[in-house]
């Protein structure tokens, strides 16, 4: 009966994937140490999109393609490069460092899709002029994308 219980539990979605960056070639190639590279990919989440609203005088509902948001969190990245090549001997004689180590801690990230509403020329038909639409100002808008974060990071010497 557990079995049962536990695996009717809902799943949790993962936030992000985590990717470690392959740069172990480039040691080779350069013959130099190269850095270590951590990080994710995003799963961006979609939210509900407004609701289009339909005016008294409007034909077409505003807006006419609505943005529709979406939210994720930011992956934590570091990376973690070794000085002691890049410097050489006469760098590593005056300063005790042996890499230099950033790392950027997870951050929220809230996004939407462009949009654009579009206004007729003619309006709903209207009851004092028998039934027939009135005219009014066509006019075409795009709502540009939105972009919110706070990102940081953090820089150390070791």
């Amino acid at each position: 009966m557990a079995a049962a219980t536990a695996s009717a539990a809902p799943a949790e979605a993962a936030e992000d994937v985590p990717v470690a960056i392959p740069v172990n070639g480039l040691e080779w190639a350069l013959d130099t140490q190269v850095p270590e590279i951590s990080t994710g990919v995003p799963i961006p989440r979609p939210g509900v999109p407004d609701r289009p609203k339909i005016g008294e005088d409007r034909l077409f509902p505003d807006p006419s393609l609505p943005q529709v948001p979406f939210g994720t969190v930011l992956p934590a990245t570091r990376v973690a490069a070794p000085l002691s090549d890049a410097l050489g001997d006469a760098g590593l004689d005056q300063v005790d460092v042996d890499a230099l180590d950033v790392t950027a801690p997870e951050s929220d990230l809230n996004t939407s899709t462009p949009g654009a509403s579009i206004g007729a020329p003619l309006t709903r038909p209207r009851r004092d002029r028998m039934g027939l639409p009135g005219t009014t100002v066509p006019h075409a808008a795009l709502h540009a994308p939105l972009l919110q974060t706070t990102p940081a990071a953090m820089v150390g010497l070791t």
